[in-house]
């Protein structure tokens, strides 16, 4: 019998693909994920803990969001300011250059923290830098930025199997 969306090793999930892609050595795959983790948890944080970040906060989500505009694209499709910014940030398809950009944000991050006090900061500037260190080692191993990498899809995200699963879900089949 043939093998469908939902059963065999095609359902692994999204921890096996992480697992995978690392034992492979896809550091660009690695660094997107940090990225998008990093953007996701920084905004969240500073949100959460806005009345005690009310200097160092909105500056680190200004920080989060351009490194937003880099990781998630497709997300930009419909804001008009993602839309005017995207054109200027090709320059940052090249890994290495990338990657020594979020170490420039993490290091400005540091010092942005030093100035004010907090220790979020410190945070947030490791997880750059520690993102940045994975576009320059992609970069080194000859990894390089392709038309996928602006899609879901670029991220590892296999979303006719996250379709399926769904739609069986919502059908109440799984």
């Amino acid at each position: 019998m043939g093998e469908g969306l939902l059963d065999g090793d095609s359902g692994d999930g999204c921890m096996a693909d992480m697992k995978r892609s690392w034992r492979e050595g896809k550091f660009k795959t690695w660094a997107r994920y940090g990225g998008v983790l990093n953007v996701v948890v920084t905004i969240t944080i500073c949100i959460f803990w806005i009345t005690s970040m009310l200097i160092e906060g909105p500056i680190i989500i200004t920080i989060a969001c351009l490194i937003g505009i880099l990781e998630l694209p497709f997300c930009c499709t419909s804001l008009t300011i993602c839309k005017s910014i995207q054109p200027y940030m090709t320059i940052f398809e090249t890994y290495w250059i990338r990657g020594l950009l979020y170490v420039l944000l993490g290091v400005l991050t540091y010092i942005i923290t030093g100035f004010i006090g907090g220790m979020f900061g410190y945070i947030a500037g490791t997880a750059f830098i520690l993102d940045g260190a994975l576009y320059i080692l992609a970069h080194v191993r000859g990894e390089t930025h392709t038309a996928a990498d602006n899609t879901v899809e670029g991220l590892g995200v296999n979303t006719t199997r996250v379709k399926a699963k769904l739609a069986a879900t919502a059908m109440g089949i799984v």
